[in-house]
């Protein structure tokens, strides 16, 4: 009986030591052979949040990438994809008027920038001969449009996104140095990229030029040869495709520089005056609503040859209000050839900055003011 005692009281005893094992915490359990040196605790990297002041612009439809500086690992959000969407790879492009933030987070660091799109541009077609083209410029010493103010419909593409931001060489693969089957102009500088620097600042609409220069054209190629019909339906496949992405066009403008090759020639300020006003009422027809006119420049060594056709450039914007003389900067820069000039007749870069500049100062100045929409 003694014996049977003592042995359920030694069972009990070893069921209660068992009960208090199970009830103590793991932690006091693995306290002799826990190794201390592999506990970690999960620390919060606060995110620093960066606004930048500076917005970034598009227009509807516009595709363009973020510049991330090399930074890796990144995640882009935008926080409304209805107005501007951005992939993975940071590309955003415009799809409505309106402002949204787009981000760039990494591990510590969100950056934010504000995005405004833009639905109304100007459609400029840049229309003349080899002075237009930039036969004499230099794209190195061409100013560069702010991005979001000025781009160029690229003809030379046949990729899905044919509007790029404009800078030098503007019309690059797309002007001609000289007529149909001249060479393609490449690596010139033009005097477009002025021309809408001084524009946007008077209008704050961004331009969207359309290349149409070919070089030693006169006025009566441009009715004979194709050209003008050509130039014609690159203006509308521009006015498709910002149609088709959503982008309104305010007004639609030619700025025209040509005549060096009808003074060459002996042209009459009459058949110069006629050929021009039939090319306008082309261009009228097809949705322009202005013509602004570069008075030509004179030919070294040949004083006065050009001077019949720029008087009766002169007396066309005078008499006729679909004419508009944007800039006769270039006329007296014979006085000073070694500044002004590449060659006997083309212009140098800081000729075509400097025309281009006042070009744009007028038209800009005319476009504010017009009520006229396009068609």
């Amino acid at each position: 009986m003694k014996k049977t005692n003592t042995l359920r009281i030694f069972l009990l005893a070893a069921a209660l030591f068992l009960a208090t094992l199970l009830s103590l915490p793991a932690r006091v359990l693995a306290d002799d052979t826990v190794d201390t040196t592999t506990v970690s605790t999960k620390v919060e990297v606060p995110i620093k949040v960066i606004k930048e002041k500076k917005k970034i612009y598009l227009i509807c439809g516009e595709k363009r990438t973020m510049n991330i500086g090399g930074m890796g690992g990144v995640i882009f959000s935008s926080s409304d994809p209805s107005i501007v969407g951005v992939n993975g790879l940071g590309q955003m492009i415009g799809m409505k008027a309106g402002k949204a933030v787009v981000s760039i987070q990494s591990q510590t660091v969100r950056q934010e920038y504000t995005v405004v799109v833009r639905d109304t541009v100007d459609l400029v077609i840049f229309a003349g001969q080899s002075n237009m083209a930039g036969a004499g410029g230099n794209y190195t010493m061409a100013p560069t449009p702010e991005a979001g103010t000025a781009y160029e419909f690229n003809i030379a593409t046949s990729d899905e996104q044919k509007i790029i931001m404009m800078k030098e060489p503007f019309g690059n693969g797309t002007n001609r140095a000289y007529m149909l089957n001249g060479k393609y102009m490449s690596g010139n500088g033009t005097l477009c990229s002025a021309f809408s620097i001084a524009y946007y600042k008077k209008t704050k609409v961004p331009v969207v030029g359309v290349p149409a220069a070919w070089g030693g054209t006169t006025s009566s190629t441009w009715l004979t040869s194709g050209i003008l019909e050509s130039t014609i339906s690159r203006m509308k496949q521009a006015k498709s495709y910002l149609k088709k992405h959503k982008c309104k066009i305010r007004h639609i403008y030619v700025v025209w520089y040509q005549g060096e090759s009808d003074g060459q020639k002996g042209y009459s300020p009459d058949t110069y005056v006629a050929n021009t006003k039939k090319i306008w009422s082309k261009f009228k027809k097809a949705g322009c609503e202005k013509m602004f006119m570069i008075r030509i420049a004179q030919m070294i060594g040949c004083p006065g040859m050009m001077d019949p056709i720029a008087n009766a450039q002169s007396k066309l914007c005078k008499e006729n209000n679909a004419f508009i003389m944007a800039s006769t900067e270039g006329y007296n820069m014979h006085e000073d050839p070694g500044k002004w000039y590449s060659d006997i007749v083309h212009i140098n870069q800081s000729g075509l900055n400097k025309i281009g500049t006042a070009a744009g100062k007028v038209a800009g100045k005319y476009a504010k003011k017009s009520k006229k929409k396009a068609k």
